[in-house]
């Protein structure tokens, strides 16, 4: 099959070995040796003329898995630090997935924690999931073991207050008091 013919069966820019069953895993392989695709990791390749989403591709990288912690906070102005790598948690294992495209870091978290998050649409049309702003918060302290929040940069002003308390129930108490001592003071 010509490269290209195969190329238009596929609208996105990722896609996986089995979505391309007709093909053969050494006519893969000669296509990335020729530069027209990029193997992301055994199983996964890219178009090389197509943009994907960092967001985008953390899902694709690993799942079942949601953008939170740093990346999120960032991304949803909480937190001022920019994340060198993509950072998700997932409830299967904790995970580092290294690409060309970069660095992923999977954190795993409990499965009763394992909720919160929205499904958003790329510019590429692909669709990633990232935590609401006041799950990524939690995560980030519950996962992080932050103790203090008043140490960091953080703009809570945004936060949905309501959505909030009720995330936070679920947590443990030692998070709830790192909660409340941010807010009741």
């Amino acid at each position: 099959m010509r490269f290209e013919d195969f190329e238009k069966q596929f609208p996105l820019a990722v896609f996986t070995s089995t979505q391309a069953d007709k093909i053969q895993a050494t006519q893969l392989g000669r296509w990335v040796k020729r530069g027209r695709l990029i193997r992301l990791k055994q199983g996964l390749y890219q178009f090389t003329d197509r943009q994907v989403d960092e967001f985008s591709l953390a899902g694709y990288l690993y799942q079942p898995a949601y953008i939170s912690l740093e990346t999120a906070l960032n991304n949803l102005g909480i937190m001022p630090d920019v994340s060198a790598n993509v950072t998700s948690v997932s409830p299967v294992t904790t995970k580092i997935i290294k690409t060309i495209k970069g660095t992923f870091y999977y954190s795993k978290i409990k499965q009763g924690l394992f909720f919160g998050w929205q499904t958003v649409k790329d510019s590429t049309d692909s669709y990633y999931k990232i935590a609401f702003p006041e799950k990524a918060l939690l995560d980030w302290i519950y996962l992080r073991k932050i103790k203090n929040l008043t140490e960091h940069r953080l703009d809570l002003s945004s936060l949905n207050k309501q959505r909030f308390k009720k995330f936070s129930q679920i947590y443990p108490d030692w998070v709830r008091r790192v909660i409340n001592e941010q807010f009741n003071n």
